[in-house]
């Protein structure tokens, strides 16, 4: 079964829904994932992820990491999203202390509500950001206040601080990365090897015995600069101008031509191919659940009152 994406002519909450199967599209993170390192473009967050000393054990191991917990905060129940959501608090709780290295005397801390707004804030505007670039030809105004409230919605885990909350809108979303593009984002070395080492993936030995990463080696380091190349063209295409500029983009006509075809790739594989081969499975099986519980309730009556 597919299911089109929406389309300008089609009411908001149809879009809303689409934003929402955005979310669980694998290829959506993928292609705007790279978005993410304005995070570590924020002095204090690039010393904590530095010290933690999990990227440069295993760089893609970390992204797939990443990966795997937006849908299980997106598309479980109620009370596994709340359960994750604050397993991951309690998890960056023991995230504070001081830098090494380049950072040396850099004290950070996860939980600080300044450093939990930016994080929170920019790891949501992966998903807008993506879903704007990619459509946005079709959307006016109201509509990207409704594909941006969308996203807030499903991606609402603040911690109890006014300080951390995130913007509520897209003028007041986008005033705040302004803000903290000319306050806070500065050139740094995690940053500098953070965009280099997208380009360097090394083979992810998360799941598999060890013999079998050493047979794909060969294989992985002449396809990952070929497979990943469209999410870089997609990244920098989507960038603020602030973190073009201390990644050194130089965006040509060339590359604006080459993201339309990427651009076009993924409207179009959204819109022809079967849903369980564009969602993530967890997504799938919302996505399934949900259609199964419309398929229920259609039949059932609308009061038990007697006919006037």
């Amino acid at each position: 079964m597919t299911v089109a994406p929406w389309h300008p002519s089609q009411p908001h909450h149809e879009l809303a829904a689409d934003v929402r199967w955005w979310m669980g599209a694998p290829a959506a993170f993928a292609l705007f994932g790279r978005l993410a390192l304005d995070q570590v473009a924020y002095r204090e967050v690039a010393a904590a992820v530095d010290a933690s000393g999990r990227f440069a054990e295993n760089f893609t191991n970390r992204g797939i990491r990443s990966g795997l917990w937006g849908p299980l905060l997106l598309f479980g129940d109620d009370a596994d999203r709340r359960a994750s959501a604050d397993h991951l608090k309690q998890l960056h709780s023991h995230v504070h202390g001081k830098g090494k290295g380049h950072f040396e005397g850099e004290r950070y801390s996860a939980l600080d509500p300044d450093l939990w707004k930016w994080v929170g804030t920019t790891s949501m505007l992966i998903f807008y950001t993506g879903y704007v670039t990619t459509y946005g030809a079709s959307l006016d105004a109201e509509q990207r206040e409704v594909v941006y409230r969308t996203v807030l919605h499903l991606s609402d885990f603040d911690l109890p601080s006014e300080r951390a909350r995130i913007p509520d809108t897209v003028a007041e979303v986008e005033a705040y990365y302004d803000e903290v593009a000319a306050t806070r984002l500065a050139d740094n070395e995690f940053l500098q090897w953070a965009n280099a080492r997208f380009d360097d993936l090394p083979v992810p030995t998360l799941f598999g015995p060890r013999w079998v990463h050493v047979l794909l080696t060969p294989a992985w380091r002449v396809l990952t600069p070929v497979l990943t190349r469209p999410a870089k063209v997609c990244a920098e295409k989507a960038a603020h101008p602030r973190m073009r500029e201390l990644l050194g983009v130089r965006w040509t006509r060339r590359r604006e031509q080459e993201f339309r075809v990427y651009a076009a790739a993924i409207r179009g594989a959204r819109r022809w191919l079967p849903k369980w081969l564009v969602l993530d499975p967890m997504a799938w099986n919302r996505f399934n659940y949900e259609r199964l519980r419309a398929l229920y309730a259609k039949p059932q009556l609308t009061s038990f009152a007697p006919p006037k």
